[in-house]
């Protein structure tokens, strides 16, 4: 008993102490009433005619996220909202407000293909990305969206419910400085970053059977390229 009511109070501190250092950090409540989050970030339009989120995940991993003025916290449910470029976190009870964060250097989270993300100049502005590679002042990222795809059939007596749905969107870019280029994961642009290591390269993709169309398969493709 006194176990249990010990672990609640060191959790209960854990909260206020880190809801205290991060509105510190500049970050601000989501009202429910702009976006029902529900209890993974998911978006909840109380409607029958949209599936999906606009949120990068359908449920939100944990993570590692450092803050510009140097802490870092583990373990912490987070999302990203690609459309405006932010980022929100969990803290407390999945029914709590999350909280978005505004002072944050880096993310990486836990799952099976982790993710590294961080802000780069892109298309005209700052824009939150996965970096895929990094060496200096030269990187290769992921550029991830979710576009609402509305139906392609018109409603009758005889179809079913009519959904607009999110569906993901992947973009690679190379980018140094404050120029980008963007490349695909397709042969030609592929033999173009690999140079005389090409043949290589379509050995490893085959031999591993890597989706160089997914952000996972093009990192594993570029550290084979340049480590």
């Amino acid at each position: 008993m006194r176990g249990a009511v010990l672990r609640n109070l060191v959790g209960m501190l854990f909260v206020v102490f880190i809801s205290g250092d991060l509105i510190g950090q500049s970050i601000s409540t989501l009202k429910q009433n702009d976006i029902d989050m529900g209890r993974a970030f998911r978006f909840n339009p109380k409607s029958d005619g949209v599936k999906g989120t606009p949120f990068l995940y359908e449920e939100a991993p944990k993570a590692k996220i450092a803050l510009k003025g140097g802490k870092i916290y583990d373990e912490i449910p987070v999302n990203i909202l690609p459309e405006e470029n932010e980022v929100y976190i969990q803290i407390g009870e999945m029914e709590d407000d999350p909280l978005l964060v505004k002072n944050w250097e880096w993310l990486e989270t836990f799952e099976e293909n982790p993710k590294l993300f961080k802000m780069v100049y892109l298309e005209g502005k700052e824009r939150i990305v996965e970096i895929l590679y990094e060496d200096g002042k030269e990187k290769y990222v992921a550029l991830h969206k979710k576009n609402l795809i509305k139906p392609t059939t018109l409603k009758d007596g005889y179809t079913g419910p009519q959904y607009e749905t999110y569906r993901p969107d992947t973009r690679f870019y190379k980018v140094s400085g404050l120029s980008s280029e963007e490349f695909k994961g397709n042969n030609s642009s592929l033999k173009d970053i690999s140079g005389s290591k090409y043949s290589q390269v379509k050995s490893y993709i085959k031999d591993n059977k890597i989706k160089t169309d997914q952000s996972a398969g093009m990192k594993k493709v570029l550290a084979f390229i340049f480590d």
